[in-house]
């Protein structure tokens, strides 16, 4: 099972993009077989957790553990999300934890972690480190993620202390997406005000420098799509 980088985006851009604006956004990246193929995956086969800030401890609940709860203490939950992200760092949103089921050798076969064994192979990271500048780029780690109506992530800056994180990525596996379901990159200067709003879309990759204030907005309720995508950072050292 192979995967390839289109020949027909525009490197070039990119790298101008990324060096003036502080991102990149690379339209058909991907050849049109390896895109359809990383989506179906998404679609069909992909194991979901469903992924939330509680008082600043990451928590994983898997679809079984979701399922099997009451649904007054789903409710509360829910309440309990929302009510810690009027104030403070909160996402909500499916999650499937690629780097690190690849790492403990789970799913060794799983389409995804034969994309991510590409993403870690010199085709895409030296195409990374050309746009991005940082020649130091030595591995990429990932997630997928999918957004479901009333899913959200918080502003941050992906600060980590000790993560090497020299640039974001989200690779956009989402085919149809109406400009008023929400779910939108958000690109946030020094006031708050969004300075750029990217549509989840399709074999699109945007590529974000770090430290840069950013958030998802909320996937609204009357949403009619999954907003589906495979991100992580673009780091130096060595993997953890």
């Amino acid at each position: 099972m192979s995967f390839h980088l289109s020949s027909s985006f525009d490197r070039e851009k990119a790298t101008t993009d990324f060096s003036s604006k502080g991102f990149a956004r690379i339209r058909n990246v991907l050849s049109t077989e390896s895109a359809n193929r990383v989506h179906k995956a998404l679609l069909e086969s992909t194991p979901w957790n469903l992924v939330f800030n509680d008082g600043g401890k990451h928590i994983d609940l898997t679809s079984g553990q979701l399922y099997s709860m009451p649904k007054q203490s789903v409710t509360q939950l829910q309440q309990a999300i929302y009510k810690q992200a009027q104030s403070d760092f909160q996402y909500c949103y499916n999650n499937y934890p690629i780097f690190d089921a690849h790492k403990a050798g789970r799913n060794k076969d799983h389409v995804l972690h034969k994309f991510f064994e590409w993403m870690i192979g010199d085709e895409f990271l030296d195409t990374m480190r050309a746009i991005t500048g940082y020649d130091d780029i030595s591995f990429a780690d990932a997630q997928a993620t999918r957004y479901m109506p009333g899913h959200f992530l918080t502003t941050h800056d992906d600060t980590a202390e000790g993560k090497n994180r020299r640039a974001e990525y989200i690779f956009n596996f989402t085919p149809k997406w109406n400009v008023d379901w929400g779910g939108y990159l958000q690109l946030l200067d020094d006031t708050g005000d969004v300075r750029a709003g990217l549509r989840p879309s399709f074999n699109v990759l945007n590529v974000i420098a770090v430290p840069q204030k950013h958030n998802v907005s909320l996937v609204a309720p009357f949403s009619g799509g999954m907003r589906l995508s495979i991100s992580g950072w673009l780091r130096h050292g060595d993997p953890e």
